[in-house]
Formats: C-alpha cells, structure tokens, sequence
C-alpha cells in the first residue's frame, strides 16, 4: 500500500521522501486544484522526478484544476513538457484534459482527481472504462462502502486517510465561486466554510469540518488491499509533512503483532503537529458526529493568544501556550475562515508580552496558533534544495517548439464540430421542477422541455402518472441527483428500469457513474447536468463521444468563455442555466434541515438554507442566480436554449415565472457572468 504524501516546496519534497513516502504529488505553477501553493516550474520538476526515481520513488503532477475555453494556449506548452518529462501520473478533472490526453499523449497515466467527485462503485467502473489507471475516492465513503468498491474493480484505489476536510463532496461546491469568482475548482477556493456564520440567536462554525485522521485505520485498509492513501496538504510545512509522513510509515510497515505499538508511537509524533481536532471522518459511520464542531474556530492548532498590537511588521500578543524560533505559527480572522502562515525567525519577551515577526496582513485582533513546531536538522532552504538537486541529478531534457505547439493547438480546435448555418428563431425553455404535480397541473409555453427530478419521493408518482406525464409532456427528461449513495445504488437501478420499460427516452444525467445505468443507450436521448463542470470544447467532445446530445456548462462561466467556446461547438447542443437557487454546498454532512424559517447567516449578511434530500444536504443561498439582463447577448452568441430550475422556490415564486405565454424571469444575483470567473 502506498503513502502517498503533499509537497508544495522543495522543503517538503525533500521531507516527504526522507521519511519514507512512497510517491510525492506536486503541483506546477499553474493549472492545479492549490494555486496559492508555492508550486513548481516544469524545470524543476524535470529535477525532481530523476531525483524520486534514483530512490526508487515516484512523483505524480496535479493538473487537476478545471480549464477555461479562453486557456488552451497556456497549457499547451504545459503538457508538450509534461509528455516529454513523463511523471509517474497526472491528476487531472477536466474531462477536456482526459481527451487531450487520450488522443495526443496516451502514455501519460491518468488518475482521476477526487474532483470528479467518485462517490460509487459505478463512477470507479466508468472512470476505468475510460483509461484512467487509479481513481481518488471521494472522503464521504465508509469503510465497508470502499471494501465493497474494491471487491468489484481491478482498479487502483487512492483513499485520502490525513488533513483538511470539506463540507461539500469535492467537485460540487460553488460556495467560494458564488461568494467571489475564486472557484475551488480551479484551486482559488477562499474557504467560507470556515467562517463565523450566525443560525438565529447563536454563531459558530457551522459548516467548519475538523480534521481528518485515520491512522487506526491504516492496518484495516491494508488489509483490503487499497492500493494507496493520502495525505492532504500541499499548502503544509515542511515539518508537518515529516511528521505526518513518519507517523503513517510507521504503522503501515508495523506486522499484525507489532501494529498497536506502532499506532500509540505514531500518534506521539502526531501530536508534534497541531491541527483542528481530529476525526475519522464516515469511515466508521454514515452518520459521524466529531466532524463539525461549531464552538471551535475555523483554524487549526494550539492557540496562542489574540494580537494586541502591532509596529511595523511586528506584532505583540500575551502568550498562552510556548513559542519557540522556527515554529510555524497562523494568524485568523476570528469571523473569515482564510488564515496567514509564517515562520518565527525573531522572538523578544518584553515583559508579559511577546514580541515576534509577522506579515504585514497580520491586524490587531486576529487569533493566533501555532500549528507547527519546529523540527531540529530538517533542511531548510528552498534555493539551497534545489542547488543541491542540480548537482545529484541530471534534469529530464525537454523541449518545446513553436512548430509542435501551432500543431497541437490546430488539432485542439479541430475536435470541435461544424456549426450549422440555421439558428433557432425561438427560445426553447427547459423547465426543471422536483414535483410531479407540477407537469401534471401546469401548463408550460409552447416547445418546453420538462426536466423532472427522480428520488425517493418522486418515483411512486412517476409510477402512478406516467401515462399522463408522457402524454402531456413527450419530451419529459428524467434527471439523476449528483450523488447517489453506494446503498441507493441499487433502488435507482431498479427504477431506471422500469421507466425505461415505460416508454421513458430522455435522461439528464449528473455524474460520470450515471453512464453505466444505462448499459443501453439506442434510442435514448441524454443531456448532461451543470454537475459535470464543462467550460470547454474538449469536454464538450467528451460528453458528445460518451452519447450526450444536449450539453449543459458549468455555472461558474464568464461570458467570455462562454463566448469562445461556442465558436468551437453546435450551439443547438448547448444549455445555459439563466434562474436557479444553486446548491453552493453539497454535502453527506448533517445539518438540521429547515426552510425559510431560520438561516445561516455569513459575516457578509448573505443568508443560506439548508435543505435534506435521500440523506444529502443542500445549502441554498437567499438569492436565486439570474441571467434575465444577459437573454439578448446569450442568443448573440448563438445559444437559444435556457434552463429555468424551478426547485428550491415558493410555488408563489414558480407560477409567477413560468406561465403558458412565457417564462419572465426576475432579477437576481448575476454570479460570475460579468465579473468573471478567476
């Protein structure tokens, strides 16, 4: 089984191998899920790879970040060096990437990022029908969900088992997207899930997980042959990546008769490292309750005290716990989640007081932690590692010319289709309700396409009024939720059975699984969700090549993307969302459901609604996303058909929206439309 473990510096590349991990994961520069990590040109990685590999050791390189149409040109140039430098594996999301990759450079390894949100044995089954080597399970899984995973794949299984957790699956939040453009999926996420939010008369970290820790674990997964574990945290120190990497060796290698003694020894070295309060996360449960913890500050470790003062770039704090020079301590806002992280290199007692060095952001007011203390004979200089690895090591020779680029550029743009010289003269309005009654009740305008939610409440109705609904509505699309929980699995199967036996043709499929519930596909008419985060042409031609006749984009687009991507794809294949109430958080968490009586309220004052649908969470801000100013430039660019989601509103709201002479939409939040999407 192997450790896999998080550099984002030479200081942690340097520690994660001294202590014994078996393969690193680094990011480059740009084009990866941690952009505020220091990272690593493509020179340096042609170092570091010959380096791993003398030692017997592998490194995969994180392109997992999600790619703009308007951002081809910039990463051509990324992974004409990346073919020729070969890493041990890429980890990539974008389903524009996997094509790029397929066609152009098979002999790259993929693995599947933890960002395409794999949370079933069907996800894992599709994802290694396409060619991917190793799949990253999503962290809402328990251990019995991912022995029965495993027992059915060949696969390669990666498991995270150590750091930070989100509230939201992976891949489906769109909190810090909606709240400023920084979108997690193109790691810029600004963390407002760590945040103070008020719920009526108390405040709390509501939405702030505790950390993940599962070194107990680790003879269990060992046992079940999971092929690799994770340690999060390529925005980690050195010292808490040696740690960390030693703790999880130790127990790995320990023999049955030895592997308590290893765990209470590693849990020492463990503790050496601050971090939230630890958890299992739903490995022991689907229902776990040490995850969040409302009362404890969204940061992580030993706290300090709170900054009194501050001269310069100094600030002055009465201490609270011991501090020592070359601990790395954090400084938080105590309402915003987003913390600032250094070193102490000049520390002065005056008096009661402690003086110490600090980032000009540091303000007084903010908390102080130490998260890590410092670890005597760890190399230190991230300049002098990389002197040391020029002259240990010659670098991997690669070269990019201004002739392979202009070819691979050429054949990019070439897998987009022919546009059709005929445009739609009319808006067609796809009209998205989660009540059966509403298509049974309700006229829409002429040329609708009705989009119904199937779950657990709905499916009897459909059952019960199926003629009807077909009937009336030829075109109804069955949607699929994005999460399926392993133990639902089979009651959706069994219900896409039956109304496909029904005469039920058109699907909206959500998730990269959803594929393979429908081994079938003659005759069937597909449409992907927003869920498949698609923000170019590449993906486009992806979902088209796996049977996708009406293609759905990712929310989070600028109208500039939008713009250039249509010029490459049929726009009578491409949906728009113009009015929805999102789901900015998604996630297998509990929270005590509610709606409109009381709400999460953030230190901006925006307000959230959580809602509890088959077992999953949704967190719906107060004001729906609308595109209603945008219509005309929309269709300037082609695009014609609309998506209205009707569910998450007042039935007052829907009937005044969709009537059978129109839709009139309100106004409402633009989301990253004019702004842009960062």
């Amino acid at each position: 089984m192997e450790i896999l473990a998080p550099a984002g510096n030479f200081e942690a590349f340097f520690a994660a191998l001294e202590k014994g991990a078996d393969a690193i994961y680094v990011g480059i520069k740009t084009f990866n899920a941690r952009a505020y990590a220091r990272n690593f040109t493509l020179e340096e990685l042609a170092l570091m790879i010959p380096y791993a590999h003398q030692l017997g050791r592998r490194v995969f390189v994180a392109l997992n970040s999600l790619i703009k149409e308007t951002e081809w040109k910039d990463l051509i140039e990324i992974i004409i060096a990346l073919g020729q430098i070969k890493p041990d594996a890429i980890i990539i999301q974008d389903l524009g990437v996997f094509w790029l990759c397929k066609h152009r450079f098979p002999h790259l390894v993929l693995h599947a990022s933890t960002l395409m949100a794999c949370h079933n044995v069907i996800g894992v089954k599709k994802l290694a029908n396409m060619g991917f080597k190793r799949i990253v399970l999503a962290r809402e899984l328990t251990l019995k969900e991912i022995e029965n995973i495993k027992k059915s794949v060949s696969v390669e299984l990666e498991v995270f088992v150590h750091g930070a957790l989100c509230f939201s699956y992976s891949g489906l939040c769109l909190a810090s997207s909606y709240l400023g453009g920084q979108s997690s999926l193109r790691g810029r996420c600004r963390q407002p899930c760590r945040f103070l939010y008020q719920w009526g008369e108390e405040k709390g970290y509501y939405l702030s997980c505790n950390d993940l820790c599962a070194l107990e674990l680790i003879p269990i997964l060992k046992e079940m042959r999971i092929d690799a574990i994770k340690i999060e945290g390529r925005m980690k120190s050195a010292e808490y990546v040696a740690t960390v990497v030693e703790a999880y060796r130790l127990v790995r290698d320990a023999s049955p008769d030895e592997s308590q003694a290893a765990i209470d020894y590693a849990k020492s070295l463990l503790s050496k490292v601050e971090s939230r309060p630890l958890t299992t996360g739903f490995f022991l449960t689907v229902k776990p309750k040490n995850v969040l913890d409302p009362k404890h500050p969204g940061a992580f470790g030993v706290y300090l005290g709170r900054v009194l003062r501050k001269e310069g770039e100094r600030i002055f704090f009465r201490p609270e716990a011991e501090l020592k020079a070359g601990d790395r301590i954090r400084a938080q806002n105590e309402i915003f989640g987003k913390g600032i992280a250094w070193k102490v290199k000049n520390l002065e007692k005056i008096g009661e007081l402690i003086c110490l060095n600090a980032p000009t952001m540091v303000e007084p007011g903010y908390l102080l932690f130490r998260v890590v203390s410092a670890i005597p004979g760890l190399k230190k200089s991230d300049k002098k590692l990389k002197t040391k690895l020029n002259q240990m090591v010659k670098p991997i020779d690669f070269k990019i010319s201004s002739s392979s680029k202009k070819r691979l550029q050429q054949w990019i743009y070439a897998q987009g289709i022919e546009i059709p010289k005929k445009r739609f003269k009319r808006i067609i309005w796809w009209i998205r309700h989660e009540e059966v009654n509403y298509f049974l009740n309700y006229k829409l305008p002429e040329g609708s396409i009705p989009i119904l939610s199937l779950n657990f409440q709905t499916y009897p109705l459909i059952l019960a009024h199926f003629k009807k609904l077909l009937k009336k509505h030829p075109s109804l699309t069955i949607s699929l939720p994005p999460i399926i929980l392993p133990h639902q699995l089979a009651f959706f199967e069994k219900a896409i059975k039956q109304l496909l036996d029904l005469g039920f043709k058109r699907w909206q499929l959500a998730n990269i699984g959803h594929f393979e519930l429908f081994p079938e596909k003659k005759g069937l008419i597909f449409s992907s969700d927003y869920t498949f985060n698609v923000a170019n042409h590449l993906a486009l031609r992806t979902l088209k090549n796996m049977g996708i006749h009406f293609l759905m984009l990712s929310l989070e687009l600028d109208k500039n993307t939008i713009k250039t991507l249509v010029k490459y794809w049929n726009k009578h294949e491409i949906v728009i969302n113009v009015y929805m109430r999102i789901p900015v958080w998604i996630s297998r968490l509990s929270l005590k459901p509610f709606w409109r009586s009381n709400s999460l309220i953030s230190p901006l004052g925006e307000k959230y609604y959580p809602l509890k649908r088959d077992e999953i969470t949704y967190i719906l801000p107060e004001i729906p996303i609308s595109l209603k100013d945008y219509l005309k430039e929309l269709k300037s660019f082609g695009i014609y058909q609309f998506c209205v989601d009707l569910r998450f509103l007042l039935k007052k709201e829907v009937e005044k929206i969709v009537t059978s002479k129109g839709v009139f939409l309100p106004k409402g939040y633009q989301f990253n439309y004019q702004r842009g999407l960062a």
